[in-house]
């Protein structure tokens, strides 16, 4: 499944490598739902009659060192194809110009941060379907593989039925995965295809409060049945967590993705000379009288207007230090990592980057010179406004 658009940094994520440019992050959550797919191919034994496929070694006969050592070679098989999935989505986003920010794995499952949202109909539809088109591809392809050497048997050996085993199974959860994918529904890449196909007849904000009005009553109902199915329902509960706040995710980031369209940074920002910067040797008590009298929540600072800014330092600054505010300067407190933005980029960029680094606002350079402060108030203000002015035109 495929994530557009600038999501909040993932923390304890980690980056192991990566692949045609793209870097490979692991979440740490992952590490649990591997340990949890090791474990359970090890101690179950399902069998799905229809197809012969066994789903686990606990039948196999061999010692529990050779089963745990099939299981783990298997579980990363099986979430090597799951990186591969997302890596599809990512090639064909590059064929249409997208750059991809990272693919993360984590505990529910795969996403690809792309820069941008792809509006196109016929460039989203080929985008998402990529990802589930390669799993189904995975999943035939392993099952004609195991259905043409013969199921598990009690004829064969260990290491023969063991690496049966390991293709039935990778040939099942990547079917299951690949269909899973296709339910049309927002966050899944079903959802996507179908936004697209009704942005080809609807405007594209209505298509996506559709798919994502279907995604959460999936997510709703899912929920339903994980609650009547407990303990075994957790799994339901969980994904349908992952699918009401995709969905919600998905649909703010694409309408403030297309408000915030043709807007620059400039259009929006406080521009000088009337950004109010704090000066490095003013006490935390000198801060806060500015910050009653100006009503801003953050400052440059400065040793004058036309000087470079030293650093930054919000209310939240302030706060971390409740005791001698009258001695300790605005110098001993601020944040010196600048975080900064070019005047002429994109709107909806700077909203990307300050949702990215979890700041309240952005210093706007020109050539290396401070011209302007850019805040998320600044910026979800416009898209108030503008959605209520342009409405569902867009």
């Amino acid at each position: 499944m495929n994530r557009t658009g600038e999501q909040n940094k993932m923390k304890w994520s980690y980056q192991i490598g990566s692949i045609r440019g793209i870097p490979i992050r692991l979440h740490v959550t992952f590490l649990l739902i591997l340990i949890f797919f090791i474990g359970g191919f090890a101690v179950n034994d399902i069998t799905i009659e229809k197809y012969g496929i066994i789903i686990g070694f606990d039948g196999l006969d061999a010692s529990t060192v050779v089963k745990y050592l099939f299981s783990m070679v298997t579980a990363v098989l099986f979430f090597s194809t799951l990186l591969f999935h997302e890596l599809s989505h990512s090639i064909v986003a590059q064929g249409y110009g997208i750059k991809i920010k990272s693919i993360t794995l984590f505990i529910i499952g795969g996403v690809a941060q792309m820069e941008d949202i792809p509006k196109e109909p016929r460039m989203e539809a080929w985008i998402s379907v990529a990802g589930p088109a390669f799993s189904l591809a995975i999943g035939i392809i392993t099952y004609t593989i195991y259905d043409f050497f013969g199921q598990v048997s009690s004829e064969g050996g260990a290491l023969e039925n063991g690496v049966l085993i390991m293709l039935g199974i990778i040939a099942f959860y990547n079917i299951v995965l690949g269909i899973f994918n296709l339910i049309p529904a927002f966050p899944m890449d079903g959802g996507r295809i179908f936004r697209a196909l009704l942005a080809t007849r609807i405007s594209y904000i209505s298509a996506t409060r559709k798919a994502v009005a279907i995604g959460k009553g999936m997510a709703f109902m899912m929920g339903i049945v994980g609650l009547l199915t407990l303990p075994d329902g957790i799994w339901f509960i969980l994904i349908a967590f992952f699918i009401y706040y995709g969905a919600a995710g998905e649909g703010e980031a694409t309408t403030i993705s297309i408000t915030l369209e043709g807007l620059k940074v400039r259009d929006l920002m406080t521009g000088l000379p009337d950004v109010v910067h704090a000066l490095p040797d003013w006490t935390l008590n000198q801060l806060i009288d500015v910050m009653f009298k100006t009503k801003h929540m953050g400052y440059p600072v400065q040793k004058s207007p036309a000087s470079p800014v030293l650093g930054v330092i919000t209310f939240a600054d302030v706060r971390r230090t409740p005791e001698q505010r009258g001695v300790i300067r605005v110098s001993d407190v601020m944040t010196s990592e600048i975080i900064s933005i070019e005047a002429e980029a994109d709107a909806f960029d700077a909203f990307k980057l300050i949702a990215s680094e979890g700041v309240g606002r952005l210093i706007v350079m020109d050539h290396g010179r401070m011209t302007g402060i850019v805040s998320r108030t600044d910026l979800l203000r416009s898209v108030q406004f503008r959605g209520a002015y342009r409405g569902d035109s867009v």
